[in-house]
C-alpha cells in the first residue's frame, strides 16, 4: 500500500507517492501541480484529490498527509485559517480531501499538519536535525512559517497553533497581515510581501531578481528591513528555544549568501551566553523536507 504525502504551497502543490520497504518509507513517484490561480476551496480540494488519484496509479492509499500553510486545528481535521489563500478558514478540509477522494474510488484517511511542521518532521527524521532533540525550521517562502521542536517532540500547543514566528509582532508595520492582525514578520520579509511592494514601487516582482540586485540603492531599501525582521526573529526564536541547531528551508532559504548573511544580524541579537551555540543550516531536504513530514503523519515514520 502506498502513503501520499502532499505539500500545498501558495504557488506551488507538491506531492509524492511511497512505500513501506523494511520499515523505511522509499518514493516511488513524484508530480507536481501549480496552485490554483483562485485558491479557492473547490479548486484546491479538486486539485489535490486530482494529483492524489494519479499517484495512487490504481493502487491502495494506506493515508494521505498535507502540509498546510496555515493554522490548523488541534486534532489536524479543520482548517483554522490560511494566510495567503482567500475564505479557507474554519473548513473542515480534512473531510472534504476525503470526501472528494472517495469519489475517485480513493478511501484513506487524511491527516493535516502545519506545513513548517511538516517540514522540521522531515528534517528531524532524514534532514539537517537528524539526531537533533531541540530544534527549529524556518520556512521562508510565499509566507514565513516554522516548526520547533523541543525535547524530541514537535511542539503544537494548547490549540494546535504552536510555532508560528512567522506571525511574531516584531516589526512596526501597520499594513494588516492575512492572519488578520499587523506588525509581523511575514509582512516584512516574506517573497510575497517583498514582491508586493517591490511592484509598488516600479521595481521586479521577483524575489530572485531583486536578491541579486540586493546591493542597489533602491532595493536595499526592501530588502535590509527584511533581513532586519528575520533576523531578529531567529534570534528570538533562539532565545526562547536554545536550539541545537536553526535551519532555513523554502525557496528564499537557497538565495546564495543568505544564511550566511542572517548568521551574521542574528548572532548580534543574541545574548553573549547564545552565540556559542548558535548554529544555522540550510536544508539539506530542500522542498522534500516538508513531503518527509507529510509522508510521515499517519504513523509518524520517516527514516
Amino acid at each position: 500500500m502506498l502513503k501520499i504525502g502532499i505539500d500545498l504551497g501558495g504557488h506551488t502543490i507538491s506531492a509524492a507517492a511511497a512505500e513501506t520497504d523494511g520499515g523505511a518509507l522509499r518514493f516511488v513517484s513524484r508530480a507536481e501541480r501549480a496552485t490554483p490561480s483562485s485558491r479557492s476551496i473547490g479548486d484546491v480540494v479538486g486539485c489535490l484529490a486530482g494529483v492524489v488519484r494519479e499517484l495512487a496509479g490504481g493502487q491502495t492509499v494506506q493515508a494521505v498527509g498535507v502540509g498546510i500553510p496555515g493554522f490548523v486545528d488541534l486534532k489536524r481535521k479543520k482548517i483554522i485559517r490560511l494566510t495567503n489563500f482567500h475564505s479557507l478558514e474554519n473548513i473542515e478540509f480534512a473531510s472534504l480531501l476525503e470526501k472528494g477522494l472517495a469519489s475517485s474510488g480513493i478511501h484513506a484517511p487524511v491527516l493535516l499538519e502545519n506545513d513548517a511542521n511538516c517540514a522540521a518532521i522531515g528534517e528531524g527524521a532524514c534532514g539537517a536535525a537528524y539526531g537533533c532533540r531541540d530544534y527549529v525550521v524556518f520556512t521562508l517562502g510565499t509566507g514565513i512559517g516554522s516548526g520547533i521542536v523541543a525535547n524530541g517532540r514537535l511542539l503544537s500547543g494548547a490549540h494546535g497553533m504552536a510555532g508560528e514566528a512567522g506571525h511574531m509582532t516584531l516589526t512596526s508595520g501597520r499594513v494588516r497581515c492575512g492572519c488578520g492582525a499587523i506588525g509581523h514578520v511575514e509582512q516584512a520579509a516574506s517573497a510575497d510581501w517583498l514582491e508586493k511592494d517591490a511592484r509598488m514601487a516600479g521595481l521586479p516582482g521577483d524575489f530572485k531578481i531583486l536578491w541579486c540586485r540586493r546591493k542597489e540603492p533602491t532595493v536595499a531599501a526592501f530588502i535590509e528591513p527584511a533581513l532586519d525582521a528575520l533576523s531578529r526573529c531567529i534570534a528570538s526564536a533562539s532565545v526562547l528555544v536554545d536550539p541545537e541547531v536553526v535551519i532555513l528551508s523554502g525557496g528564499m532559504s537557497r538565495a546564495e549568501g543568505l544564511a550566511d548573511d542572517l548568521f551574521r544580524r542574528a548572532e548580534l541579537y543574541l545574548p553573549v551566553p547564545f552565540r556559542r551555540y548558535f548554529t544555522l543550516k540550510v536544508s539539506q531536504l530542500g522542498s522534500d523536507a516538508a513531503l518527509w513530514g507529510a509522508l510521515s503523519l499517519p504513523e509518524g515514520e520517516c527514516k
